[in-house]
């Protein structure tokens, strides 16, 4: 007869992990108590009991909450709500999410003003909610964030932070339709990327600019930033297709469609949809020049 596990020598470990999130809880041990649920929720998860994972998952965002009301320090508050939210969200708790996302929102508010110097890791805390809000659509929200955590970084010399952060906000305004506030969060951003010697990421950014700017019809400040991506190019020997790019934003500065056209229709095919696209609007308001 084959041999059968008994499966109480795995319940017995995981009831004893309960026992002792829920007496935590009772304390107003919050902090560990969020833990052991958490640790009960992976268990779960791993085990494939979906329920059970749910469930555990929405009481340790219930406790990250809790967690999280008590705080002063409005940053360290911001990183508990989100992983509270993270929680319900896992948990199925969509309407509790939304609360803690609110709370988020008003806490970064409430600081965001601060001349305080931020640290590296409260400046990565920004980003996160960034990418949550930009992740759930809320472009608006997420543009501010990422904007605000890119000028404290630059102002703390954490120039590819800065970088990375002025770019977030460029996405999210050009996806919003804002091509004014984006074509300066990408040259902020290629300045960023430049002052820290990320060549490739800097020329990448000016063309994004770049071609932004001819859509506005500002083609004169295309023609520089285009210029300044092609010799980041050739400072970091880019060879790949970037380099074309720049140069088909300074033909497209200049006025010179045919020959961009040309250079264009070879490598087009290279270049993600929504890059293209814009691209592509560029042709057209630099064929409408006056």
């Amino acid at each position: 007869m084959p041999y059968k596990m008994d499966e109480s020598i795995y319940r017995e470990p995981v009831r004893i992990l309960e026992d002792l999130a829920k007496e935590a809880f009772k304390r107003g041990d919050y902090e560990d108590a969020a833990r052991l649920f958490r640790h009960l929720s992976v268990h779960f998860g791993v085990s494939g009991d979906k329920f059970n994972q749910r469930r555990f998952a929405a009481k340790a965002g219930e406790c990250y909450m809790r967690v999280a009301e008590r705080l002063d320090d409005s940053i360290k508050a911001i990183a508990i709500y989100l992983k509270a939210l993270r929680s319900f969200i896992e948990g199925g708790e969509n309407d509790t999410a939304n609360l803690c996302s609110s709370k988020i929102w008003e806490r970064f508010i409430s600081i965001r003003d601060c001349e305080t110097e931020l640290s590296g890791e409260s400046i990565n805390v920004f980003r996160a909610v960034g990418d949550y809000f930009a992740d759930n659509g809320d472009l608006e929200k997420a543009n501010i964030i990422y904007r605000d955590a890119a000028e404290k970084a630059f102002k703390s010399g954490r120039l590819l932070l800065a970088g990375r952060l002025y770019r977030s906000a460029g996405d999210c305004s050009l996806k919003s339709g804002n091509l004014e506030e984006a074509a300066s969060s990408y040259t902020k951003a290629a300045d960023a990327f430049s002052l820290c010697q990320e060549y490739f990421e800097a020329a990448w950014s000016y063309c994004e600019a770049g071609f932004i700017l001819i859509c506005l019809g500002r083609f004169k400040e295309a023609s520089d930033v285009s210029e300044m991506a092609e010799e980041l190019c050739l400072k970091d020997q880019v060879e790949f297709f970037l380099k074309d790019l720049s140069h088909i934003c300074k033909l497209l500065s200049q006025g010179l469609i045919d020959e961009a056209r040309k250079i264009w229709n070879k490598i087009k095919v290279k270049v993600r949809e929504e890059y293209a696209q814009l691209i592509e609007s560029s042709f057209q308001s630099a064929g409408m020049r006056g």
